[in-house]
């Protein structure tokens, strides 16, 4: 029909979906829009249910020649990719899916690669108390030097670096409201 020219842009021989072009979206295998979404929840809870990341599961996908960012994983629970690349990422999930369910244990499927996984650091919280301490010192003196910094954090206990960021943070802040 005239709607199928539109969705083939002739780009999807690039990128991480790659060796998975060659499938045709008039496969009688091809899922709907309602399977594809159906998928994406049960895969979703699946994996929240084994304690995994996003980037956790990305890189587990590297056994089946397909390792996907943290943002793909994201973007396939959120419904958010195209529908073939949806089709694409779905087929390599079900595959890691069935891996999963066949193993007895809930241990995640080994990568190929030991890659140790970065964890982020906490989300530092600053008490009112010294939030206002580093208000009052950024209004005196917006830009601190290294020994004002370590100074602070003798007085305040945050760390050099949360206090060092939150100058940064709160010298952008002002730059914004400028």
């Amino acid at each position: 029909g005239q709607g199928g020219a539109t969705e083939q842009s002739g780009h999807a021989a690039s990128g991480p979906f790659a060796s998975l072009a060659d499938h045709s979206q008039s496969d009688a295998s091809t899922p709907s829009q309602e399977a594809l979404q159906a998928f994406a929840k049960k895969f979703k809870l699946l994996r929240i249910q084994m304690g995994l990341t996003q980037m956790e599961v990305g890189q587990q996908l590297e056994v089946y020649g397909m390792p996907f960012s943290q943002t793909t994983i994201c973007r396939f629970e959120a419904q958010k990719l195209s529908k073939n690349n949806c089709i694409n990422i779905h087929k390599v999930l079900q595959k890691w899916m069935r891996s999963v369910n066949s193993s007895s244990s809930k241990q995640p499927v080994p990568t190929k690669s030991k890659v140790a996984v970065k964890r982020r650091k906490k989300r530092t919280t600053i008490d009112a108390t010294r939030l206002g301490q580093l208000e009052a010192y950024f209004a005196r003196q917006p830009k601190p030097s290294a020994a004002d910094i370590a100074k602070l954090d003798d007085s305040l206990q945050l760390g050099k670096e949360v206090i060092r960021v939150w100058f940064c943070n709160r010298r952008q802040k002002h730059r914004r409201s400028a």
